[in-house]
């Protein structure tokens, strides 16, 4: 799909969430009203808050889909994030308004007046915002819009709130206990907790987040398929929006390539890799891999279950020994976990200078981007 496409059906189906929301508020502010219910008018309110979100969600997709500029060069997609931090705060301020008003009804405590007509519209209401949730999320999972999944896991979560007010409501006409002013403490609670789950979610992504494993293998994949090419390493991907990576690789390959063939083999793997996989690669970089001396060979094996039994140590790469300027040099990827990642390359450097006393060792620290 276009990112036009894209753009409009996340406008249509927010919509679509946007009609409904504002009936189902509507229906359930006066439903609540008349019956004096608190927890049925904040959950009223809790859809005005979700209908909100959609056109905030609709305002983020246009502004996302704005192309590319001087001053904006990989284009306007976080719009999205910003989008879904945006209506995250307004979950929370709904959520601490519901709040407040949940602790003065238990302190000034009324008795709620319930009407079978009140009680069937709560109960339809849940079931439109099942169906509702199911839609949102669905489209969301789709569409690759953190916006709509969020929403539609809101609407499913609201369906079970209302459920439980209709529980409440049920509890009183047999019992003559009211639970109202505690339902609706509940409520905001959980309305607090999924603004506070979406903040974080939103924030995240605005920092930058570790890309997804099936997509850094699927991107290492492609690179790989290229003939001659030994090894993909150091992919790092940027994302400025759903669906929008920008990403550099480093290719292993034989030492006796020249630059006209590394040339071809680079533009060759950026050509595939946007083709299948959508991810645009900026930049290749070469390791360059002994091919011709067999002592070579043997060195590289016994120092790499060397660099591998030390802990911390993820990965080794780009080795390559110049057997003239007798020089060893590769790559270490070391685990987050490690509080001194440096002193782990340290105490590899004195271990090959142990095993190879004539040569240089020159080992580049790495960090666990990818998968």
């Amino acid at each position: 799909m276009t990112d036009g496409g894209r753009k409009k059906s996340i406008i249509v189906t927010s919509i679509v969430a946007v009609i409904t929301n504002v009936m189902l508020a509507g229906f359930k502010a006066a439903v609540g009203l008349l019956s004096n219910s608190i927890s049925i008018v904040l959950d009223a309110v809790n859809n005005l808050s979700d209908a909100l979100s959609s056109v905030i969600t609709i305002i983020g997709a246009r502004l996302a889909g704005k192309p590319a500029d001087k001053d904006h060069p990989y284009g306007h997609g976080r719009y999205e994030f910003i989008s879904s931090a945006v209506i995250s705060v307004l979950v929370l301020y709904a959520g601490i308004t519901a709040l407040s008003e949940s602790i003065k009804a238990i302190l000034e405590p009324s008795e709620p007046d319930y009407s079978t007509a009140a009680l069937i519209i709560v109960a339809v209401a849940i079931v439109a915002k099942i169906l509702l949730g199911l839609y949102l999320r669905r489209r969301g999972n789709k569409l690759n819009s953190d916006s709509l999944k969020n929403s539609g896991q809101d609407s499913i979560m609201d369906s079970v709130i209302s459920g439980a007010t209709l529980l409440a409501a049920i509890v009183f006409i047999i019992f003559g206990l009211s639970l109202e002013a505690y339902l609706g403490l509940i409520i905001s609670l959980f309305i607090i907790k999924s603004g506070f789950d979406m903040l974080r979610e939103a924030v995240s992504k605005i920092l930058g987040e570790r890309v997804d494993s099936e997509l850094s293998q699927k991107v290492k994949a492609v690179v790989c398929q290229t003939e001659g090419v030994e090894g993909a390493y150091d992919l790092i991907m940027n994302s400025y929006g759903p669906e929008r990576w920008l990403a550099s690789v480093h290719i292993e390959v034989p030492d006796v390539w020249d630059a006209e063939k590394i040339d071809t083999v680079s533009r060759d793997i950026s050509h595939r890799v946007a083709k299948e996989t959508g991810v645009i690669i900026t930049a290749v970089g070469v390791y360059s891999r002994n091919t011709t001396n067999d002592e070579v060979k043997t060195m590289r094996t016994r120092i790499t279950e060397t660099v591998m039994s030390e802990k911390y140590v993820l990965q080794i790469h780009g080795f390559y020994c110049d057997t003239k300027e007798k020089q060893i040099r590769f790559d270490v990827v070391t685990d987050f976990e490690a509080e001194e990642p440096l002193a782990v390359v340290e105490n590899i450097t004195e271990k090959i200078k142990a095993m190879y006393p004539e040569y240089e060792v020159c080992i580049q620290p790495d960090l666990d981007f990818s998968d």
